[in-house]
């Protein structure tokens, strides 16, 4: 058999590129690293507890790349991942926050310690991450992209927390796109439902999918396509994608396409 072609630089428009990606091993973050692995990056894939997860990602990697471990809802998490990387010969000119918690708890049963630890990691590590970036590339620039939720948008009542750190990524998106322009881009994209928690009852996977405009759940790969968008476009910065079918708008309102098919009131809502 002959050797396949090699990958032209269309295919492979982050080749020189090294990307660190927080949560790089699975879920979401395992997606993002896979898809700019496969378009050429050297992905830095962090863990916290994944290592073998985190070690396994790199090596199925086809530009290569290397694991860190650190603990970015510690204060000093994210100086230490960029020493971490700085000691191994890397050098990050990207940063993909996908790390995050998804406490479900509810409003009175959520204590101090719970709200700060989910502030800590998926919000305040973005900041400082940035921060971090800026300290080692100087002006020689570079991007970042925060990953946030559509429960930024909707407000959860079950996740108060957690919907409030990721609404508070988007002003914050904002004000450090300010803050470092021009040398420096920052994006986000917003997610919706694209991946279950595991054990998700097929009810509620059906309940999900009828709530979006789309009719239908969306995939990891749809935010990885969309981090690579924000990192290639390189007139976009303090910009947000929204990467939900359309969940944010569904509100319970049947959309009227759906409600000529199902012989509903557009204006009512789910039966």
């Amino acid at each position: 058999m002959s050797p396949p072609e090699p990958a032209s630089p269309a295919e492979l428009p982050f080749a020189g590129r090294s990307i660190l990606v927080t949560g790089g091993a699975h879920r979401v973050g395992g997606a993002i690293s896979r898809h700019l692995g496969a378009r050429g990056a050297r992905v830095l894939v962090h863990y916290h507890r994944s290592e073998e997860e985190a070690a396994a990602m790199v090596a199925g990697l086809p530009a290569g790349g290397a694991a860190f471990g650190a603990d970015l809802a510690s204060p000093g998490g994210p100086r230490r991942l960029f020493d971490a990387c700085a000691a191994a010969g890397e050098a990050p000119d990207a940063v993909v926050h996908a790390a995050a918690s998804f406490l479900r708890r509810p409003l009175l049963d959520t204590s101090a310690a719970d709200w700060d630890a989910v502030q800590a990691l998926n919000l305040r590590a973005f900041f400082l991450l940035a921060q971090e970036l800026a300290r080692a590339r100087g002006e020689r620039g570079g991007d970042l992209v925060a990953i946030g939720d559509a429960a930024a948008l909707e407000l959860w009542s079950g996740y108060l927390a957690h919907s409030v750190a990721k609404a508070a990524l988007i002003p914050l998106v904002k004000a450090l796109a300010r803050a470092l322009a021009p040398r420096y881009r920052v994006n986000g994209v917003i997610p919706g439902p694209v991946l279950a928690p595991p054990g998700t009852p097929p009810e509620e996977l059906e309940r999900m999918r009828r709530q979006t405009l789309l009719q239908r759940l969306g995939d990891p790969d749809d935010v990885a396509q969309a981090v690579e968008f924000l990192l290639r476009c390189d007139f976009a910065t303090g910009s947000w994608v929204e990467v939900t079918g359309g969940s944010q708008l569904w509100r319970g309102q049947v959309p009227p396409a759906l409600a000529a098919e199902h012989g509903a009131s557009p204006g009512g809502g789910e039966s």
